[in-house]
């Protein structure tokens, strides 16, 4: 009875593959769903099924995409090599090349390849994964059936596994959908996930869907109904449907609106198919002939298509009720694609060998991927890099450059060659000349303006989007970070070698005696450590103990540093430019935040370089005497520091304005300021930059001569 049931059930299978896509192999089929059902027998899912079940449905999901026999075999295969003592090599000689090489890219590192660090084990299977899609992208749509069949019956699982799980789904799967245009994934995807990771919302969406479908469904009515009369009227050919957009996006829409569910009326879209280019704008036209369109809200993906190839052209109105209605337009081909994406595509792409236009995304992925090397990074990466949403932008020769939605000037600078980001001082757009930290909008033209003296600044990292942009600006800053280390730490050195009075040539220790003291290889690496902070004063002071005891009494510990050092003709004080932004080894305490004018000190933090307190800092005790040094300011100083003070006043009206204008008479630009009320008193907050301690003291004097103004204390 079982052996006629299971029969059956291959029967079934085989007959709805075929039945979904007749140009497949009928004998491989067989083949392999014989060869699972041996190698899965015994083996159940959590819903308590057979465990071919799974299988079966990943390779119905792939039939529907009418992709060819390999793939289907894949899909009825993935599991195996994972799960079953079959190996890799078996499926290769039974199944061929491609179905071992996709099975081969679904299937997961094992922990015992990565020595059971989970972290670890997850970055390599995505790379792995990663790589084999850059290499043939039919891999995708195993994995993504194989996470589609398991998000719908997810409900077996334990709680807290199906959270991790719906994460992981929204985190890389649905923004590989997005990625290769697979919508119609996208949006049961992204549903599934959301109804486990946030029940309560999802419940709530979905009743209010539910108790409004009439009105809904009365309202799409009224939106179709007079534009197929003016299509009528004008004799125009298209199809009009309206259709309720996915649960997931309504919520999206709340989120990024801030506003409740009763205030969101574009839930569904209208869609008009055409036949022809020329037709999506004549329809474009005569929808807006019929309602007001909402400026800003106007896409035009088919001049500008998304990197996945989706084209349509996208029209916000103010429908019937006054109510925003979403308008999509797009030729019938371009609907397949909005559809299916690549896969609509696949079919002869695979016979004529990819362009692989379409795909450098996924080739800049696999190689940026490669200089990642640190899997809690690489896995950071991949949230940010695949979730963002696309955008394609121009060279002026007409060279197209995609990039992450929000990117700016940096990353499209360093996405056309390391050199002219590095050197990036702005762009220039429609003859708009704009920063090099502006973001840029899709479809742009944008040249990039260098200069020779321009380097990259700390703050470049917090700033761009792309991993390109990333990976660049880390390595140029380690190198710099090197050499800016050597050039501090010989500054450090000769200013020991002062402190104990050994100047001439002949008295200073010699480079080998330093080399074996600080167990370093060479001098550069000595000046490196100390520069980055690795090394305490009272290591250097032992060393010259040992080597000159009868100059170590004669000390004095009170030399400074100079901060801003300009006479580089001065062989004592060598050009250590700190105290601008393009320092990376002076750092300003935020404890104390230090100005010029003001007495202060430097601390050697380790992999740090030098970070510069005031010295009459609270937190200064908690540093170490012997990582302590001292530092001073140059008078030239133009640099300005950012400042906060704290006003206590009466709660008299007119008396922000007062602070305001001593401020302005200051000529003080105040980056934030923030007034709280009470009963009896009021509380300023102010925030601005100031270049010398002098000026802060003046503005101080003017702001307590305000009338009501009890308290000015520096935070």
């Amino acid at each position: 009875m079982a052996t006629e049931q299971l029969q059956l059930a291959q029967e079934h299978i085989i007959h709805v593959l075929m039945k979904k896509n007749p140009a497949l192999d009928e004998q491989k089929l067989r083949s392999a769903v014989s060869f699972i059902a041996e190698a899965h027998k015994g083996q159940f899912r959590k819903s308590g099924m057979p465990y071919t079940e799974h299988p079966y449905e990943v390779a119905k999901i792939i039939a529907d995409m009418k992709l060819d026999t390999s793939s289907v075999l894949a899909g009825l295969l993935h599991d195996v090599v994972e799960d079953t003592p079959h190996t890799l090599a078996e499926i290769k000689s039974r199944f061929g090349e491609d179905t071992a090489f996709m099975v081969d890219a679904v299937t997961k590192i094992s922990a015992a390849q990565k020595q059971g660090n989970k972290v670890e084990q997850k970055a390599e299977t995505y790379r792995k994964f990663i790589n084999a899609m850059a290499k043939d992208p039919r891999v995708i749509m195993t994995k993504i059936a194989d996470r589609l069949h398991n998000m719908r019956t997810l409900q077996y699982m334990k709680p807290e596994k199906r959270k991790i799980i719906a994460q992981e789904t929204l985190d890389i799967y649905t923004p590989l959908t997005h990625r290769f245009g697979l919508y119609q994934f996208k949006s049961e995807l992204e549903d599934l996930a959301f109804k486990y990771l946030n029940p309560v919302e999802y419940k709530r969406i979905v009743d209010h869907l539910l108790s409004t479908k009439e009105e809904r469904e009365r309202y799409i009515k009224s939106v179709v109904r007079p534009l197929q009369i003016k299509m009528v009227l004008e004799d125009f050919d298209c199809k009009i449907s309206g259709r309720t957009k996915n649960i997931y996006s309504i919520y999206g829409k709340m989120l990024s609106r801030g506003c409740s569910l009763d205030e969101i009326f574009d839930i569904f879209a209208i869609r008009i198919i055409v036949d022809t280019i020329p037709e999506c704008y004549l329809a474009l036209g005569y929808v807006h002939n019929l309602w007001t369109p909402i400026q800003g809200l106007f896409k035009d993906y088919i001049a500008t298509p998304k990197p996945n190839l989706y084209q349509s052209i996208h029209t916000t109105v103010i429908g019937p009720e006054n109510k925003m209605v979403e308008v999509q337009i797009r030729t019938k081909d371009m609907d397949l694609t909005a559809e299916k994406g690549f896969a609509a595509h696949w079919a002869y792409k695979l016979e004529t060998q990819r362009s692989g236009e379409e795909l450098e995304w996924l080739d800049r992925l696999a190689k940026l991927q490669a200089e990642i090397p640190d899997s809690t990074e690489y896995l950071n990466f991949l949230h940010v890099d695949l979730k963002d949403e696309g955008i394609t932008v121009f060279t002026p020769k007409g060279d197209s450059i995609e990039l992450p939605e929000g990117s700016t000037v940096l990353d499209f600078a360093f996405a056309v060659h390391t050199q002219l980001g590095l050197h990036c001082v702005g762009a220039r757009i429609n003859n708009d000349v704009i920063s090099a930290t502006r973001t840029v909008k899709n479809g742009a033209t944008i040249q990039v303006l260098t200069s020779h003296n321009q380097n990259p600044l700390p703050e470049w990292l917090e700033i761009v989007r792309t991993e390109k942009a990333k990976q660049e600006l880390r390595r140029w800053m380690r190198t710099s970070i090197v050499k800016e280390a050597q050039i501090l730490g010989k500054e450090l050195w000769m200013r020991e070698l002062r402190i104990f009075k050994i100047t001439k040539a002949e008295e200073q220790p010699k480079t080998e005696e330093i080399c074996e003291f600080f167990n370093v290889k060479t001098i550069e690496e000595f000046y490196e450590k100390l520069g980055q902070g690795e090394m305490a004063l009272s290591e250097l002071e032992k060393f010259i103990q040992k080597i000159h005891p009868e100059k170590f009494k004669e000390a004095d510990p009170t030399s400074p540093v100079k901060l801003f050092v300009t006479d580089q003709a001065d062989e004592s004080q060598l050009p250590v430019e700190v105290g601008n932004e393009s320092s990376l080894l002076i750092h300003f305490a935020n404890c104390c935040s230090p100005i010029p004018g003001e007495p202060i000190v430097g601390a050697l933090m380790p992999k740090h370089g030098i970070e510069i307190h005031r010295k009459d800092c609270p937190h200064l005790p908690m540093i170490p005497e012997s990582r302590r040094i001292s530092m001073e300011w140059n008078r030239d100083s133009k640099k300005e520091f950012l400042v906060h003070l704290k006003i206590i006043t009466d709660d008299r009206k007119g008396i922000t304005t007062d602070i305001m204008d001593a401020t302005a008479r200051a000529k003080v630009f105040i980056e934030r300021m923030s007034v709280v009320s009470g009963k009896k008193n009021g509380r300023v907050r102010l925030v601005f930059r100031i270049a010398r301690r002098d000026m802060l003291d003046h503005l101080i004097e003017e702001i307590r001569k305000i009338s009501g103004v009890h308290e000015v204390t520096r935070l």
